[in-house]
Parts: structure tokens; C-alpha cells; sequence
């Protein structure tokens, strides 16, 4: 039998161990390094993606993980409430929430506030009284291990979001128009369940409510074990 040379080398070629992919790669890990760090460093074009403003946040949902300006970065989530950002402290990208970026979660319009909604400073809760907000007063009796995004908001006029990427908090505004949904109806409409009726604190996303399902019926993951991963 006559062997074709040629032929045995491309099928040679076309056949690689693992050991082969290994020290491919090995050629490859500083350039794979410097990458990586260059991700956690701003770019040299230090300004805003959309309005070219100084940059403060960067958005680790969002492709590419652009950097964005405080307006712009809660424009550009009113449809967005679960990704997770980070603010540059002046030397590094420290963990942040879309909440103390001063986005405020609007039900029933989008994401955009209510136009028959209560006045500036006033909050609807599920008791329909409206309380009043305070954007700056945050929780400092906090241990001291929990950082400044984990903090509760004072006043029990927040909402807690539990969804795949993050448990979230959030400051809440709901449709207050004559034909409006139920406030926990309101969450359902945007593929939100909440934990209880009368007075919603708690809400899950349909996604991490699939999620679970999944790692239930796959994994046999508790409950409680699920949201300890959370």
C-alpha cells in the first residue's frame, strides 16, 4: 500500500493533543495577561461613551464594558436595573450599584417615571401613603466588613431584587395613573414575582427563578444553598 506523504502530514496537522493546545497557549500567556490587567485600568480616552463627559462608572453588563458619566449610566440602565458597575475611586474600579449611582427603579412605564406619579421626593408605598426619600441617608450602623453598596437604604421605602447576576437594592417609584395595576401586579407585568402582596419589599426575576428550577432539577441545589451562591 502506497502511503502519500502529503496527506499523512495534513492529517497530522489536523490532529492535536491536549498538550499541543497547552503550549499553544503558553506562547500567548503575557499578551493573555496584559489583557486582562489593561480591563481593570481606564482607557487612555478617559471620558464617557456617550456624552464624552469625565467617565465614573464602568458597566460589567454591558458589551465591551463601557465607562459612562453618573447621567448617563443611569439613562442608559432604566431598562437595564440588574447589571453590575463599578466607580473609579481616582487608582482603581471599586464594586458599586446602580442605586447609589442614583437610579431609581419606575414601574409600569418602561422604566420611565410615572406621569401621574407622586411629587419629587415622595415614594408611593404599598399602603398607597407616600413617604418621603432621602437620596442621601444610607445605613451606617452596617458591620464593617459589608461595603457601601451592600448597605440598606434608611426609611423602608427600598426593594430588594434577587436576580442571577446579583442581589440588587433599589429605591422603587410605581404607576400612581387611575387604571394601574395592583403594586404587585406591577412587578409581574415586568417579569418580577414578588415575595409577598400587601406590602412588596422582595422581589425575584423570572430569570433566577428559571435559573433555579435548573439547578434544582440538574444539580439538586436547596434553596438555601442557591441563594448563598447568589
Amino acid at each position: 500500500m502506497v502511503i502519500n506523504v502529503g496527506v499523512l502530514e495534513h492529517l497530522l496537522k489536523l490532529y492535536k493533543t491536549q498538550n499541543d493546545y497547552l503550549c499553544q497557549w503558553v506562547k500567548h500567556r503575557n499578551e493573555y495577561l496584559e489583557a486582562l490587567l489593561a480591563v481593570e485600568a481606564p482607557p487612555n480616552l478617559q471620558k464617557c461613551s456617550i456624552c464624552n463627559g469625565d467617565r465614573t462608572y464602568r458597566c460589567l453588563g454591558c458589551f465591551s464594558q463601557p465607562l459612562f458619566c453618573t447621567q448617563c449610566c443611569r439613562k442608559q440602565h432604566y431598562t437595564l436595573p440588574f447589571h453590575c458597575i463599578k466607580q473609579w475611586t481616582g487608582t482603581f474600579f471599586e464594586d458599586s450599584s446602580l442605586c447609589l449611582a442614583g437610579m431609581v427603579l419606575h414601574l409600569g412605564h418602561h422604566g420611565q417615571p410615572c406621569p401621574s406619579g407622586a411629587p419629587e421626593g415622595m415614594v408611593p408605598h404599598a399602603n398607597s401613603v407616600p413617604l418621603p426619600v432621602d437620596d442621601t441617608e444610607w445605613r451606617t450602623d452596617e458591620p464593617d466588613d459589608v461595603p457601601p453598596f451592600r448597605w440598606v437604604p434608611q426609611g423602608g421605602n427600598h426593594l430588594t431584587l434577587v436576580d442571577v447576576t446579583d442581589i440588587h437594592l433599589f429605591r422603587v417609584r410605581y404607576c400612581v395613573c387611575p387604571t394601574s395595576q395592583p403594586f404587585h401586579m406591577q412587578f409581574l407585568e415586568s417579569e418580577l414575582l414578588s415575595a409577598t402582596i400587601d406590602q412588596p419589599n422582595t422581589a425575584f426575576s423570572f430569570s433566577v427563578l428559571n435559573d433555579f428550577i435548573c439547578n434544582d432539577l440538574e444539580c439538586g441545589t436547596s434553596a438555601s444553598n442557591y441563594y448563598n451562591k447568589l
